[in-house]
């Protein structure tokens, strides 16, 4: 099922499509998801192959492995957003939460024009639907974009660890229903 906004529209990337990404056959790729991938889209194969293998291990990840975010209006494909887990409980602050952690990237010249905000904000109302009340973001601590995606999205930083992939990062939680400000 796709996820749509004004914009975008994200769709789900089949086993296939990972499997192509993952081996770097890029025509094959472009074939399954869309002839517009662009160089970015490969240079985040990594991400596609653990993706897969999640997948393959579970298959109710499915729903929520990677989702390429392309523009209604083109097809361009600008970006891709994906949970890092199947909704999993998650205990802060003496309350249990069913949560996900969201991955994103939005390619270049794609950033800071409202992609991930739109992104992450409707990927989050759909996992409302699935049962989801809150979103985990981990974020390096100079990233200033995604920082003001966190404060953007509600969110409040609950902690930090050493990601063993990206080095540092804080952790942030916000509520799927209406975030810490009350807007969703």
């Amino acid at each position: 099922m796709d996820i749509e906004t004004d914009r975008l529209v994200l769709r789900l990337v089949p086993l296939s499509g990972l499997a192509a990404t993952a081996a770097g056959n890029q025509s094959a790729a472009r074939r399954i998801i869309g002839s517009s991938l662009g160089q970015e889209w490969f240079d985040h194969a990594w991400v596609s192959d653990l993706r897969l293998k999640q997948w393959t291990a579970n298959p109710a990840y499915g729903p929520w492995s990677i989702r390429a975010a392309a523009l209604k209006r083109s097809g361009e494909i600008v970006g891709t957003i994906n949970s890092h887990n199947t909704p999993m409980d998650f205990i802060h602050d003496g309350r249990t939460r069913r949560t996900i952690e969201v991955g994103y990237t939005v390619f270049m010249p794609w950033r800071r024009v409202g992609i991930a905000f739109e992104m992450v904000s409707a990927y989050a109302s759909w996992a409302t639907g699935k049962g989801v009340e809150s979103v985990l973001l981990s974020i390096a601590p100079d990233n200033q974009a995604s920082l003001g995606l966190a404060r953007k999205l509600g969110a409040r930083r609950i902690g930090e660890h050493v990601d063993e992939i990206d080095g540092p990062e804080d952790i942030f939680l916000f509520d799927t229903e209406y975030g810490e400000t009350g807007e969703m």
